[in-house]
């Protein structure tokens, strides 16, 4: 297949060169984000007939989209489609009979509402509506605070509801009443059911489970677990506990689990009790629907008869309120308890863990001392405990329950850093354990990724050791669990482990070819290419990807096979298994880690990435007979979601590049044609865009490298052009990348720029372990050069460099280095590697060492070592800040959660003391990119008023000469021309 389009530069010319008609195309300006649409929420019936999909601006109202395709009466193809205005959340039905969705009210009205201070309780709420895809009518329901249905069927829909009663027409205000409404849409049937908590249907719709809350108020009321067969057949499982929680179906939905408590104590937690509950259909003489279900002919005496009289719930207490596991320190289950069934349907894992007592009451919160005590040798420091207290408050250890003999819990870990997995999805006599409490104090340093492993037999908690002390980049199973595959940091190859036999076995390192990114210049072990290895059904075969191809291996490391014959290699085109079908795993197996191996002669799909060209595409090929049946092609554009259906060969699918918004489109023949779906964003054809091109250069030390030139459309004949250069490690796999025009987080919008007549240039930079800042100078500063070399319309004279994080520590570093800048704008630097060495990312809570000695900042040091302090000193701008002339705009937040704010302060107080020209954007309570869409918007014309004064001559804004006085700020910003 292998076809190759018209090269991007060539399509440019056609479609968008420069013309007169191009030339007089508008600028954007900051009023255009709002409108700028995106395609989302894309969901499709199985045999891929109807396909939803929301259209949304940045701010204002979305529409959501139907379009049935399904064939007429006569096998003629039909499209009929509606659109549904502030349609959101929607959930279609797999067989292509319903779909159910909120309805938004408008923006416009909502806006007024918070400006009006409405209390949220009053606010206009979403509105449930379903729509028959039959006949492709809508009908609306009211008020829906939340809704629920099947996952694989959905003829019935649940939703709470909050609506007015009114006793007669007298009464004026009415009445608050709230509940469950179950819903039939097909017949309008409505049946409602008070005091509901928790609420959830079965794979087909058809059952729904719930459980209610007993209300003060009402005598009548009561604590219960409630199942409901359709059509509606409530009837009461379990009640007279304080809670009932965690309701849980097997795969062959005749058994559920769920916990109960009548624990009236003033525990932090609360023990529980787990009961199982097995569901069987009763022959009556007629059909019985659910044929998966054993029928019985008669009942025994502790079993409950549905009202309908066609299904026994029998419901029994497996495991006592406060029952101690054996082998721990006293745990029980608790309301953190979670579990899942094997896919058998024989076995449940689920959580253990601590009973916490009530709060010590005696203590005085003001007499009281208030610290946090930092240990030296502890595992965690405070800053990382209060991060994640919720959770260590919430943990549970796995153990397991074999439903042959329920009474007795198997501790599997009692270790709060283990993790376990299971094999065979559950269904094996071992699970395995990893364990990585040996390493996790020195992780947040020396980046180990180090694990002991241990197989574990859920029968008696007995114990195998695998591996101890194993740095590993990737780790998975084989389906059935016998072999165990891994990417070993120290060896830098893939290996096997055989379960059974305890053989291990270096699978990659005959191939002569490194599986792991040897482009990789951090300090530390590089990482593996390969993210999941793909097992064959059978186990005599795993595929793992090196740069390039897939590699087909025998697990015992006898046959090592490149299943695309080195064709990656040869062309640059790097390939990778994709699964575009749906995953059918039922809900347990999901959890329980059940496998989807290969079949041997399956044809798989490949995503396909040219690394000369950048271009991305899609490709096939049959395992049983890959010579001859790899085809692929790529193309000038990037792809985005991916999925097919799952009864044919349709594939959904949005692609897009710089000049092209990401539609939605499918294909029914392997992208030979296509349909396009969507049309978003026709506006865009008013502005005034740009092409991008892939860039080449040699760094001042001659390393080839190569970045994106954005150029704008309608430049003049001897027209010269500002450069505004932004980067950030790589970018140039995004050449056919679209852009979005939104208000800026942290970077200047690259479609936003072109269209203001900038060209924009993303270099990409490669490190030197130990000269972060002298490598972006190599990089980018002789890219700017060789750029204004080849474009003669760059103005050399008026360039600017502006980056975030990592970018901006490094536009930090480059203003002391050189003065080719006219301006420079820095997000959120590090000013000090010193002082940032031993701070906190408060993000996190973990110290930030580890990202000079092994991480993205490069030192490769600690600061002790030989050599080392005179690295970090090179390396940090606020020691060189007297050799500044840029003027900077530097932007750092008081909650960054990355970068601590002070290295922003440190940076601008030095410049200060100097007397350079430097301004700092602080915006309160905001991240290290920002998230309140008012300071992205804020920002990006601060961004613009700053470049456009240095590098365009416009007049320079209020906020930089006079800047905004505190008791002015919220009220007065300074976006006027200064006098």
């Amino acid at each position: 297949m292998n076809f190759k389009p018209l090269p991007l530069l060539a399509i440019a010319a056609l479609l968008s060169g420069v013309t007169e008609a191009s030339a007089q195309k508008k600028e954007m300006d900051h009023s255009v984000y709002d409108s700028w649409q995106s395609v989302s929420d894309i969901q499709k019936s199985d045999d891929g007939n109807v396909l939803v999909w929301c259209v949304n601006p940045q701010e204002g109202d979305g529409t959501l989209y139907v379009r049935n395709m399904t064939p007429g009466r006569k096998g003629k193809p039909e499209c009929r489609e509606i659109s549904i205005p502030r349609g959101s959340q929607p959930s279609l039905d797999p067989k292509g009979k319903w779909l159910y969705l909120r309805v938004k009210p408008q923006f416009a009205k909502t806006r007024q509402e918070k400006i009006d201070k409405k209390k949220a309780a009053d606010m206009t709420k979403d509105t449930l509506a379903a729509v028959d895809l039959t006949t492709m009518t809508v009908k609306k329901y009211g008020r829906v605070d939340s809704y629920t249905t099947g996952a694989l069927a959905k003829p019935y829909v649940a939703y709470k509801s909050t609506w007015k009663h009114y006793k007669d027409t007298s009464d004026k205000k009415g009445t608050d009443k709230s509940g469950l409404i179950i819903l039939n849409p097909a017949t309008d049937r409505k049946d409602t059911l008070k005091y509901i908590d928790a609420y959830s249907f079965n794979q087909d719709g058809t059952v729904l489970l719930m459980t209610s809350k007993k209300d003060k108020k009402d005598s009548l009321s009561v604590t219960a677990v409630m199942i409901a067969h359709a059509p509606a057949c409530l009837d009461t499982l379990a009640k007279g506990a304080e809670s009932y929680s965690r309701l849980t179906l097997n795969d062959a939905e005749d058994q559920l689990v769920f916990l109960g408590s009548k624990d009236k104590s003033k525990n932090r937690n609360k023990c529980q009790a787990l009961y199982l509950t097995s569901i069987q259909a009763i022959k009556t003489g007629k059909t019985v629907r659910q044929a998966h279900r054993p029928i019985v002919e008669a009942t025994d005496s502790t079993t409950v008869i549905s009202k309908d009289g066609r299904w026994a719930y029998s419901t029994k207490e497996i495991i006592a309120e406060g029952t101690k596991v054996e082998g721990t320190p006293g745990w029980t289950l608790n309301e953190n308890t979670e579990f899942y069934f094997t896919p058998d349907g024989k076995r449940l894992f689920l959580g253990i863990g601590a009973i916490r007592p009530p709060k010590d009451t005696t203590i005085v919160d003001f007499e009281t001392a208030q610290l946090d005590i930092w240990n030296w040798d502890a595992v965690y420091t405070p800053p990382q405990q209060r991060l994640n207290v919720n959770k260590t408050l919430k943990k549970t250890y796995s153990a397991t329950i074999d439903l042959a003999e329920p009474g007795r819990i198997v501790p599997l870990t009692t270790s709060k850093f283990a993790g376990i997995r299971l094999m065979n999805g559950g269904l094996s006599e071992w699970v395995l354990a990893s364990d990585n409490a040996k390493y996790a104090r020195t992780t947040v340093w020396d980046y180990n990724n180090r694990y002991d492993f241990t197989l574990v037999n859920v029968k008696d908690g007995s114990r195998k050791v695998v591996a101890e002390g194993l740095d590993v980049g990737r780790f998975d199973m084989s389906p059935s669990g016998k072999y165990l595959v891994w990417f070993d940091n120290d060896e830098m190859n893939w290996f096997t482990y055989n379960t059974q036999t305890g053989e291990k076995v270096n699978l990659t390192a005959r191939t002569g070819v490194p599986f792991y990114d040897e482009e990789d210049d951090h300090p530390t072990a590089a990482p593996a290419h390969e993210f999941s290895p793909k097992w064959y059904k059978d186990e005599d075969a795993v595929l793992i990807i090196d740069r390039y191809d897939i590699w087909k291996f025998s697990p015992d490391g006898k046959t090592a096979v490149n299943l695309t014959g080195g064709v990656g290699r040869q062309t640059h085109n790097r390939f990778k298994i994709m699964d575009p079908k749906p995953d059918t795993r039922k809900p347990n197996a999901r959890r329980c880690g059940v496998a989807r191996p290969l079949d041997p002669k399956q044809t798989v799909y490949l995503s396909v990435f040219n690394e000369e060209s950048q271009e991305n595409g899609f490709g096939r090929v049959n395992l049983a007979k890959p010579a001859k049946t790899l085809e692929y092609f790529t193309d000038t554009v990037s792809f985005k979601y991916v999925a097919g259906t799952m009864t044919t060969d349709r594939l959904f699918y949005q692609k897009g590049n710089f000049r092209n918004c990401y539609d939605l489109y499918y294909t029914d023949d392997n992208f030979k044609t296509s349909t396009k779906v969507s049309a978003i964003n026709p506006q865009m054809a008013d502005y005034r865009w740009g092409r991008a091109e892939l860039f080449h250069w040699n760094a001042y030390d001659g390393t080839p490298l190569k970045g994106l030139v954005f150029v704008p459309d309608g430049v003049k004949e001897g027209e010269k052009l500002p450069v505004m250069i932004y980067f950030y490690e790589k970018n140039a796999n995004n050449l056919y990348s679209f852009w979005t025009p939104a208000p800026s987080r942290s970077i200047v919008n690259i479609p936003f720029y072109t269209s203001r007549g900038y060209i924009v240039f993303v270099p990409d930079i490669v490190y030197k372990v130990g000269h972060p800042g002298e490598s972006a100078y190599n990089c980018i500063c002789a890219g700017a050069e060789a750029l204004c070399e080849k474009y003669s319309i760059a103005d050399k004279s008026r360039m600017a460099i502006q980056g975030q994080s990592w970018g901006g520590y490094q536009t930090a570093w480059l203003i002391t280095r050189t003065n080719m800048f006219a301006a420079a704008g820095s997000g959120a630097p590090v000013g000090n590697m010193t002082s940032a060495y031993g701070g906190i990312r408060w993000g996190s809570g973990i110290t930030r060492a580890g990202q000079y000695e092994h991480g993205q900042s490069r030192i490769g040091k600690s600061m002790w070592e030989p050599g080392a302090l005179d690295l970090y000193i090179e390396n940090s701008p606020v020691f060189h800040v007297d050799k500044v002339q840029t003027p900077v705009l530097i932007m750092h937040n008081d909650a960054d959660g990355a970068v601590p704010w002070y290295q922003g302060i440190e940076f601008f107080s030095d410049l200060r003391r100097l007397d350079k020209p430097a301004w700092l954007l602080q915006y309160n309570k905001e991240a290290h990119n920002l998230v309140q869409r008012r300071n992205c918007k804020d920002l990006s014309i601060r961004l613009q008023q700053f470049f456009d004064y240095y590098l365009k001559g416009a007049p320079m804004p209020a906020w930089m000469k006079t800047g905004v006085p505190y008791e002015d700020k919220g009220e007065y910003f300074g976006f006027e021309n200064a006098e």
